[in-house]
């Protein structure tokens, strides 16, 4: 793909990082065969490519994001589904983050989508108050008839199944069955501990019995996924580098052997630490590690 961004537009990190994924499409449309939005609506512009039609758009002209562009970026599930059928290895996620970020910068949403999106990333990061949110949700049932639609819709996703308590704040160790042959750290997720805490637990249980004591840093949380996809790049990294540091402390205390993790959205973040903090003088290289 031919592109024409300036000098000046070059100079920002972000833009010289999406120009080289640009560059690498080939308008080949085999992501389309995998792309779920596609496959459903059957519009270009829900596919991969033509959504990187837009972003290149937007970012070349460096103009404000248009309802056109943000309607087709918000319909991505960042499944990254586009991503294993590629033959050019264009790294989609990488180029629809920093779309959403410049569409947080420069685009002024409607009064409920920017107070439900305010509400995502203040409450479900934190499990405690997805928890208590949950609940509240649980009596909003009882008016929904009265709700307006999209509402409705929003009370309809919430689950019915028991709700789990979160982890307490602070280091938890669980030591290994007999010697210890592994340490390990656990990132607990945040909605899964109040979801799915079955999860963790089982993986816990098969982890000591196999001989590996198991961690979770104190003052590790939320991956930052939440908040990146909904392009508030300033709080995701917030979240980053508390992880960071957090496990950096373990890994430069009794050491570590690997960072266990099982909400998939969580591992594909945690793989990315490195290059989401790539410009942060203090923490590039220790990201890096984190990612490794």
């Amino acid at each position: 793909m031919e592109t024409n961004f300036s000098l000046a537009q070059l100079a920002d990190p972000a833009t010289a990082e999406s120009e080289k994924i640009l560059r690498a499409c080939v308008h080949c449309g085999f992501c389309t065969a995998t792309c779920p939005t596609y496959a459903l609506l059957g519009d270009e512009l829900d596919s991969p490519r033509g959504r990187i039609y837009l972003i290149k758009d937007m970012l070349e002209n460096d103009r404000p994001a248009s309802e056109q562009v943000v309607k087709h970026v918000d319909r991505c599930l960042s499944c990254l589904s586009c991503m294993t059928t590629c033959p050019s290895g264009v790294n989609y996620m990488h180029l629809v983050d920093h779309a959403r970020a410049h569409i947080e910068k420069t685009h002024k949403r409607p009064f409920f989508d920017r107070a439900v999106r305010s509400l995502l990333a203040a409450v479900m990061p934190y499990p405690r108050r997805f928890r208590a949110l949950m609940q509240l949700a649980s009596i909003g049932r009882i008016f929904a008839p009265v709700m307006p639609g999209r509402l409705r819709a929003m009370l309809a996703l919430t689950p019915s199944t028991p709700l789990s308590r979160p982890l307490k704040p602070g280091q938890i160790v669980w030591p290994a069955e007999g010697e210890r042959r592994k340490r390990v750290l656990l990132m607990p997720g945040c909605v899964q501990q109040v979801l799915a805490a079955r999860i963790n637990d089982a993986t816990v249980r098969l982890l000591t019995r196999l001989g590996h004591e198991v961690v979770v840093a104190d003052g590790s949380g939320c991956c930052g996924a939440l908040t990146h996809h909904l392009g508030k790049e300033d709080l995701a990294h917030d979240a980053v580098r508390s992880n960071v540091r957090a496990w950096m402390r373990e890994i430069d205390g009794d050491g570590i052997d690997a960072i266990v993790v099982n909400a998939s959205g969580c591992g594909t973040t945690v793989k990315d630490y490195g290059f989401m903090l790539r410009g942060d003088a203090d923490l590039a290289d220790a990201a890096a590690k984190i990612s490794a």
